[in-house]
């Protein structure tokens, strides 16, 4: 079993690498648990796990959840419990509720932090925005670089916040290293808009693709009245924050859950999630745990919970 020593380790390769993670820390568990406090785990874009914080049916709500924290970049507190709010009452503030009926009991609290250390802002130019710029990122606590120092253009702008503020000069070479294959995460162009489009023109004269040019963000920034090179600036990094931490979409009205084979209450899944029948956990789709029944597909958790099912007569093929 993965031990703290070796989870802390990974968390280093993949910050040095600029993978963005999630840590997954238990902070509390009530017996019967699988999992003690300060156990841990990491699990990155893909899915993948590192450590343990529990067995097979609390490995699915960490996953959704920490896929969800990478993606808005926000930390979140997973009470994984046999014992859900009572009808009627909310869960408590900053806690995200998962019920689960497993047969072994117990719960835990499980804190889950995202690291995105894809935070690099490139710079080219040498205007009084870039300065602004310069300061007001150091602040964000973002690393900041320039073109103008960097070894080599197209490994600098990887994964980077870009930004070209020279005025016309010295842009090209940046822009193009930025853009080409959806390489850096944000582009802008500090530009009036008649020239930003003279600008796609060229880039795309100099055989940068069509669908990367149009992933330049010209002229840069929310429009916030910014005059002043500093309120410019911070008009430019509102909107890389922006592109950090997008707006969560609206909740979809769920549909009708089908009814459960084993006597309990489900909500509706989202789309990609399936609900095990048996202990209530939301369970992914592509799970290898899975019985055909009476003409429908019924997803589980763990191999236990599906022959729970097939055992209750509910007879088919199993996986």
């Amino acid at each position: 079993m993965t031990g703290p020593t070796d989870v802390f380790a990974a968390a280093a390769r993949l910050y040095r690498d600029g993978v963005p993670f999630v840590l997954a820390t238990v902070v509390r568990a009530e017996r019967p648990t699988s999992a003690r406090p300060g156990a841990k785990a990491i699990v990155t874009g893909d899915g993948a796990f590192r450590g343990f914080v529990g067995g097979t049916c609390v490995k699915p709500a960490v996953r959704r959840e920490s896929l969800r924290a990478l993606a808005d970049g926000a930390p979140r507190l997973l009470r994984i419990s046999p014992d859900s709010p009572p009808e009627g009452v909310e869960a408590e503030e900053g806690v995200l509720e998962e019920h689960m009926a497993c047969v072994s009991g117990g719960a835990l609290d499980i804190h889950l932090e995202p690291y995105l250390p894809s935070r690099r802002l490139l710079l080219a130019g040498s205007s009084p925005i870039v300065q602004s710029l310069v300061a007001l990122g150091e602040a964000l606590g973002m690393e900041v670089r320039t073109a103008e120092t960097a070894e080599n253009l197209t490994d600098a702008a990887e994964g980077a916040f870009v930004v070209v503020a020279g005025h016309g000069e010295g842009e090209w070479e940046t822009l193009k290293a930025a853009l080409t294959g959806g390489r850096a995460r944000y582009v802008g162009l500090v530009a009036s808009p008649r020239r930003s489009a003279a600008v796609r023109e060229r880039l795309v004269g100099m055989g940068v693709a069509l669908a990367d040019v149009s992933r330049l963000r010209s002229p840069a920034g929310l429009d916030i009245g910014a005059e002043t090179p500093g309120e410019i600036a911070l008009s430019i990094l509102a909107q890389i924050v922006e592109e950090r931490r997008p707006a969560e979409a609206p909740e979809p009205v769920p549909a009708e859950p089908p009814a459960p084979a084993i006597g309990i209450s489900l909500e509706a899944p989202a789309d990609d999630l399936a609900v095990d029948p048996i202990c209530g956990m939301s369970v992914s789709r592509d799970s290898p745990h899975r019985v055909e029944a009476g003409g429908e597909t019924w997803w589980f958790c763990c191999a236990g919970c599906a022959e729970t099912f097939a055992s209750a007569g509910n007879a088919g093929n199993s996986a």
